[in-house]
């Protein structure tokens, strides 16, 4: 009886881990800082100025995502804006840079506020798109930028 209740305790935790590695707070995934910049935030590296903006979508119910490129930093980062603030009803709205050479991805979400920006991921020759998802509370809106 003892090791059935450890081997039930056991599995719970393994669940209540699993969730949290996929849907917990924690930004980073493989491969962040593998690369210069990789994790640093974009405006107070001074990568932001003179980003361009070299792909966007529209989300769903008012938010945009936007894949953000430095050309001086050779660098990418994904921001939402318009999106949902949270509430106790509804998740609110958050953005993911994903590195396609090799997996990485940063995400950030828009808490009480409209709008957020992940930090940065090298990119020089390589490829990576921004994923945006909005929940307003009625329903989960996603979309994805093209790649670049």
């Amino acid at each position: 009886m003892r090791n059935r209740k450890n081997a039930v305790v056991l599995g719970l935790c393994g669940v209540l881990c699993a969730t949290a590695t996929l849907f917990g707070s924690g930004t980073a995934s493989a491969g962040v800082g593998s690369y210069p910049y990789d994790g640093q935030d974009p405006s107070a590296s001074g990568c932001n100025n003179g980003a361009i903006t070299v792909s966007s979508a529209n989300v769903g119910a008012g938010a945009t995502i936007l894949l953000r490129y430095s050309p001086s930093c050779r660098t990418v980062w994904a921001h939402i804006e318009g999106a949902a603030p949270k509430t106790q009803d509804n998740a609110g709205g958050s953005a993911l840079i994903y590195r396609e050479t090799d997996g990485a991805g940063i995400r950030c979400y828009s808490g009480t506020s409209t709008s957020c920006y992940t930090p940065m991921l090298y990119d020089a020759g390589m490829t990576s798109h921004a994923t945006g998802t909005n929940d307003p509370g009625w329903q989960i809106y996603s979309n994805t930028t093209s790649s670049y």
